[in-house]
């Protein structure tokens, strides 16, 4: 398939094919303008071309692959232009010659001598034959560079996201890896449901989330299990709500996409506040549209220099938002309320089907 951007780095049959074509282009189109001038021969004429090819080859060839890339594409115009019409004015003069030496030497204009009107037409040809590969090369560069500069902007947005998702999986594995330790250490009953639903997130991290894309329904069922590990942990203390609904079959999002306004709630509500925590989750799907809430009340108030503040952030939420725009440009509305309650509220555009991207 014709690549306009392909670049070569030797004269295979493809390329050696696309000079060939360019060259018997213009031998055409000169062997025709001037058999129909002249009320010649078509293959005279052709011939003749042939003959006056073996300067402007050579020309072309040089102004292309030296000329351009030393002089025009590092900006030294000047000099650029003053080679090249130096070099048209000598290939022209060698046209000149050839015609007049060998090619048609007893016509009038011939013997008019070397030097005179002609030589400039001729020099004026090479301008032209030349300029159309000097266009298309610099054109071809353009295109090149534009490709790779997308790629390359395309790489890194990878290379980030896989960053950020990276970020998560220690950040969420620290804090129940904690909570385990500590109900190991007690002996607490509900110690192997903890192992249990944990070894299930454990496989849904290693194992699904190297898609950019995820079934819904595994998602949530990953926050369930999360859910349910802390309600083990916080026992009676905390009331904890989940409401999902909608059509979620068939629905896919990036993975632990979620996650990080769960975990956020339990890191700095729950575990920061000793009047009653409540945590309140609710996931809706509408057509194609997500709704997702997460609402908890806020840790103690803090006093410092007679002003009342409270705070509530964390690690997950800043990557969170960073891997919305970048992976739903456009498609996710994303607002965080903090007045007596701390409420994130996400809407998202979904995807209908799971794309294969391993």
């Amino acid at each position: 398939m014709f690549q306009f951007e392909k670049r070569y780095t030797s004269w295979s049959w493809e390329r050696l094919l696309r000079h060939i074509l360019y060259w018997l282009a213009w031998l055409v189109f000169y062997a025709i303008i001037n058999s129909t001038y002249n009320n010649d021969s078509f293959l005279y004429h052709a011939g003749i071309e042939l003959q006056i090819m073996l300067i402007k080859l050579p020309f072309t060839y040089f102004v292309i692959y030296n000329l351009v890339p030393n002089w025009l594409i590092k900006k030294k115009y000047s000099i650029f232009l003053a080679l090249f019409l130096g070099l048209a004015m000598a290939g022209g003069t060698l046209i000149w010659a050839l015609y007049c030496f060998f090619i048609m030497p007893n016509s009038a204009e011939a013997q008019a001598g070397v030097f005179n009107s002609k030589l400039f037409y001729k020099a004026l040809d090479l301008v032209y034959i030349s300029s159309l590969p000097i266009i298309l090369k610099l054109l071809q560069r353009s295109t090149y560079q534009e490709k790779m500069t997308l790629q390359l902007a395309q790489q890194r947005s990878e290379a980030e996201l896989k960053l950020l998702k990276n970020q998560l999986h220690p950040h969420f594995l620290f804090n129940t890896l904690n909570n385990l330790y500590g109900m190991v250490l007690t002996n607490h009953p509900k110690a192997p449901e903890v192992i249990t639903r944990l070894s299930d997130m454990m496989s849904y991290m290693l194992y699904e989330c190297d898609r950019n894309e995820i079934s819904l329904e595994k998602e949530i069922a990953h926050l369930e299990n999360y859910i349910e590990l802390e309600k083990i942990r916080y026992g009676s203390r905390l009331d904890v709500c989940f409401e999902k609904g909608g059509d979620t079959n068939g629905k896919t999002i990036a993975p632990l996409l979620l996650m990080p306004f769960v975990e956020n709630a339990f890191k700095h509500g729950a575990a920061k506040n000793d009047k009653d925590p409540w945590i309140c989750v609710n996931l809706w799907v509408s057509k194609d549209v997500l709704n997702f809430t997460v609402e908890n009340n806020l840790e103690n108030d803090k006093e410092i220099n007679g002003n009342i503040f409270k705070t509530q952030s964390g690690i997950g939420l800043a990557n969170v938002r960073k891997r919305l725009e970048m992976t739903y440009p456009g498609r996710h509305k994303l607002e965080i309320k903090q007045q007596d309650t701390y409420l994130s509220i996400l809407n998202l555009s979904l995807y209908d089907e799971v794309p294969d991207s391993r």
